[in-house]
């Protein structure tokens, strides 16, 4: 899935409200609202908002904003969920946000997208482009290089043997017609 095609497979609690994401919940009768601003220079929430029910004489577990409520917030996973969204909208902040994020790649095409934004990595000297999609795209790092794998044995990757491929082939650029984003990089594979 690329961008926010589908709302319908995103955790539950969290949508995209304009510019920033957005989680809300119930911890022990109180409602959390926790902003995460999609420009922000860094992952964790930008805020937190606690306050009690609608109706203030339902009972809730806790006497107030105590500790108890506070611990239960699970910071961790709304941070790893929150990172993993932005992924999705091409919104990481680790500095390699892929132009293309790619969740699923199948086709000829998507294999192709994903070689691109590999090869990208790799002229900006990024020293472990593997590294950097599985971050800005949500993946495990060998979920990224069993792709990277395939789409060199496709031939859709070239580059030094033993090595790291540098460049796109023909047939990558083929499928990549009409993106505009591949007329530099034929322009950068011609100059070789």
């Amino acid at each position: 899935m690329t961008g926010a095609s589908s709302f319908a497979d995103w955790p539950e609690g969290w949508r995209l409200d304009g510019e920033q994401l957005v989680y809300e919940t119930e911890l022990l009768g109180w409602k959390l609202t926790v902003l995460n601003l999609l420009d922000a220079p860094w992952d964790g929430p930008t805020s937190l908002r606690i306050e009690p029910p609608d109706d203030l004489h339902t009972t809730v577990g806790t006497d107030g904003i105590t500790v108890e409520l506070m611990r239960s917030i699970s910071l961790a996973e709304i941070r790893r969920t929150a990172k993993m969204l932005r992924a999705r909208l091409g919104r990481s902040v680790d500095g390699a946000t892929a132009m293309t994020v790619l969740h699923r790649v199948e086709t000829e095409r998507e294999y192709a997208l994903m070689a691109r934004e590999y090869v990208r990595l790799v002229s900006q000297g990024y020293r472990s482009p593997v590294t950097r999609l599985a971050t800005a795209w949500g993946l495990s790092r060998n979920t990224i290089s069993g792709r990277i794998r395939r789409a060199r044995a496709m031939g859709f990757l070239d580059g030094p043997p033993g090595r790291p491929a540098n460049r796109l082939t023909d047939k990558a650029m083929r499928y990549l017609e009409g993106d505009g984003i591949h007329d530099a990089e034929r322009s950068r594979n011609d100059s070789r």
